[in-house]
């Protein structure tokens, strides 16, 4: 009997920690957005809220470290090599990005409406921390040091609110909001690599394999993320500046919901990659997950006005209280989404992103044709994110069903 409690208890032990850890980083990421819907105007935090949503898009270069090195560290044997080596490739990905980032700066201020080449020119550095981030944050995860991540996880909430709000607090605008970004995220960065300090051994040969897979494992994420944030984009560029601050405002009630589960991927990643057949662990997995979905729906039918005081305040933001449930539903579905996207890299699908790349299309060109101005825009608009993460769901869940029933 203690042999089957142990392992149970356990779970739940990492489950807890590591669930703790993110809960913190999310409210904390949170207070940091709620600070800007309280201390911009919507025009502002409509363009914040885009920058924000490419720093998610460029942060899948993070995740799919993380998501390599947590497979590989969960499937093979280590002996400090492979740690090494996805600490290096995180480095070379930093590098990469920054170059990235400042090469395109006087393409995004354009496609955002943005002025302030300061602002945009601080995705660079931003994007360099949570990258090296996140090959740190797979060393950990694939190593089942879950307190340590817990502690990496807490760090990026606490440096975006500290950092990040405090900057808006002393000074509200669009510059000041993303300098306290950038040097937010450097917090994590500098904990991991106190953390795993000590690692060698890693040769070329084994960074470049840990690239490559890396870089099928990222282009899934980047077709999520995409996706996942490709309404706040169309918001932005389809609807007046006041109704896509709406918007924006109506999206920090999604990302709550999209990110609310995310313990849940991160514990049950390695076993998924260690069995990737196994369709009960994947199937309680997405249950879990569109449990927590229906609770957050619930909780904005009830509590509507809350929601609206929470996200900026009924002064700027009452016409959002008849539709909050609607952004909880479409983050959900997006959450759902994230569940199995994660499962179709665990076992080395490659074909998932084919199918999102497809699915975006789809909503881009729909939203073009379809979506009006004013408060009907806003509806319509999520109401066709939604629809189109619930289909991707069912589309490549069915998908990997397929393959496991041919696998077995």
């Amino acid at each position: 009997m203690n042999s089957v409690t142990e392992p149970r208890l356990s779970f739940l032990r990492s489950a807890t920690v590591v669930a703790v850890g993110m809960a913190i980083m999310n409210v904390a990421a949170y207070g940091f957005t709620l600070i800007g819907t309280h201390r911009l105007v919507p025009e502002q935090f409509g363009a914040i809220t885009a920058l924000l949503g490419l720093l998610l898009i460029g942060n899948v270069a993070s995740l799919g470290l993380q998501a390599t090195g947590a497979r590989r560290l969960a499937t093979h044997a280590d002996d400090g090599s492979l740690a090494h080596a996805m600490l290096q490739a995180g480095r070379r990905t930093a590098v990469g990005l920054t170059v990235v980032c400042l090469l395109a700066t006087p393409l995004l201020m354009w496609l955002l409406h943005i002025d302030s080449i300061v602002a945009v020119v601080l995705l660079a550095p931003t994007l360099a921390g949570l990258t090296l981030m996140g090959s740190q944050l797979g060393v950990l995860q694939g190593s089942h040091r879950w307190t340590e991540l817990a502690a990496v996880y807490t760090s990026v909430g606490l440096g975006r609110l500290v950092l990040g709000g405090g900057a808006l607090l002393i000074h509200p605008s669009l510059d000041s909001a993303m300098i306290g970004l950038a040097l937010g995220a450097a917090v994590p960065a500098v904990l991991g690599s106190v953390l795993l300090r000590g690692t060698a051994g890693g040769t070329p040969a084994l960074v470049k394999e840990v690239l490559r897979e890396t870089a099928h494992g990222t282009h899934a994420l980047l077709a999520f993320f995409v996706i996942a944030n490709a309404d706040v984009l169309l918001a932005r560029g389809l609807l007046d500046g006041q109704h896509s601050g709406y918007y924006a405002a109506g999206v920090i009630v999604a990302k709550a919901c999209l990110f609310l589960p995310q313990f849940v991927i991160v514990i049950v990643f390695p076993s998924l990659a260690n069995s990737p057949g196994d369709t009960v662990k994947l199937r309680r997995a997405i249950l879990a997950v569109a449990g927590l979905g229906v609770c957050t729906v619930v909780g904005t039918l009830v509590l509507p006005d809350l929601v609206v005081a929470v996200i900026g305040g009924p002064e700027k933001y009452a016409s959002l209280g008849p539709f909050t449930w609607m952004f909880a539903i479409a983050g959900s579905a997006y959450a759902v989404l994230q569940m199995v996207v994660y499962a179709a890299i665990a076992q080395q699908e490659k074909r998932a992103a084919l199918l999102i790349w497809a699915g975006l299309i789809v909503l881009t060109l729909t939203a073009v044709i379809v979506l009006a101005n004013g408060m009907t825009g806003v509806k319509t608009l999520v109401a066709l994110t939604s629809g189109c993460a619930l289909l991707l769901s069912a589309l490549l869940a069915a998908g990997l069903h397929r393959q496991q029933s041919t696998v077995h």
